[in-house]
């Protein structure tokens, strides 16, 4: 039963860019299906042919459809992907710089089974 104390000063910019891609990829991957999943249930419910009715009464043409609605997802998902690629490695610079005049994040490791 060895217990250690480790101290976290610095993280690298770059490992953390792999891995925030990585999991934006997933999370992008997430979201765009969760967005089908949500967009199949309207269309089911009827609330796609209501919103074309509506736009369509008003004098507009039937707009609102698969490709607009995914298209719509897309964007709005990239956008997100490269916010979290993009403030990632920011976040672990301002660590980086933070845990210098602080000296880190201290945390108690041991290799007890449970």
């Amino acid at each position: 039963m060895a217990v250690r104390k480790v101290t976290v000063r610095n993280i690298g910019a770059g490992s953390t860019f792999k891995v925030a891609s990585l999991l934006a990829m997933v999370g992008f991957i997430a979201w765009m299906g969760a967005c089908l999943l949500v967009y199949y249930g309207l269309e089911r419910a009827g609330v796609v042919d209501s919103v074309n009715s509506l736009i369509g009464g008003v004098g507009g043409d039937q707009v609102v459809d698969m490709k607009l609605a995914m298209s719509a997802a897309g964007l709005l998902g990239l956008v997100g992907f490269l916010f979290q690629v993009i403030m990632a490695p920011l976040t672990v610079v301002i660590y980086n710089a933070v845990a210098d005049l602080v000296g880190g994040i201290s945390f108690t490791m041991s290799n007890r089974a449970k």
